[in-house]
């Protein structure tokens, strides 16, 4: 039995390289957006996410904005949702992790045709523009209905107002996602010595 769950775990973890890297880019994750979280929007959670999927794929894809929301959210509770009750902090919060997850589910339907060559980086960093404005609007739904909505604000008082906050999320992306996929593409492809036949873990998204 134990021996049992050691395989679902290294299949679901992949090998050392594949865990390393999945350490790093929740540490991306939450230090790039800890350190600015003074600027609206400009976060590097998105493209960490987009990364999970697309690059390690396997239970990275929940566990890296799972691991980095669970750090950064109550950062949120305590500033810019302090005030409001615990149904609307629940509320947006399930928009926000949802939306991520979201994004390294897309990151992982594109990953077999992500390799390390410019054209990859410049396809996950084409794909960052509709996904960011896609994922705004999602949360921006979500803002609306659990907190400017009992206020009686309207859904497209709350778009309008949301555009400059996309524009800057737009740029925080198209920063972050080339930036961060050149560096993770080159660690997966060439970071340390190649990995040996027998110490590879079959990976499920390629099988």
């Amino acid at each position: 039995m134990g021996r049992g769950w050691r395989a679902v775990v290294e299949t679901g973890l992949g090998d050392a390289r594949t865990r390393v890297l999945g350490v790093f880019l929740i540490i991306v994750a939450v230090v790039g957006t800890f350190l600015m979280h003074s600027y609206a929007n400009i976060e590097t959670v998105f493209a960490a996410s987009l990364l999970a999927g697309s690059l390690l794929g396997r239970w990275w894809t929940i566990l890296v904005p799972l691991t980095a929301l669970a750090v950064l959210q109550p950062l949120e509770w305590s500033t810019t949702y302090v005030g409001y009750g615990l149904n609307a902090i629940t509320g947006i919060t399930f928009f926000v992790i949802s939306g991520y997850v979201f994004v390294g589910f897309l990151g992982r339907r594109i990953r077999p045709r992500v390799l390390f060559r410019v054209k990859s980086v410049a396809l996950l960093t084409t794909i960052s523009v509709p996904v960011t404005i896609a994922y705004d609007l999602w949360t921006a739904f979500g803002e609306w209905y659990f907190i400017t909505r009992p206020f009686g604000v309207g859904i497209r008082t709350v778009l309008e107002a949301q555009v400059p906050f996309t524009l800057y999320h737009l740029l925080s992306s198209l920063i972050f996602v080339p930036l961060f996929g050149s560096i993770f593409l080159f660690l997966h492809a060439y970071g340390w010595p190649a990995r040996t036949p027998s110490a590879t873990v079959p990976d499920p998204d390629r099988e």
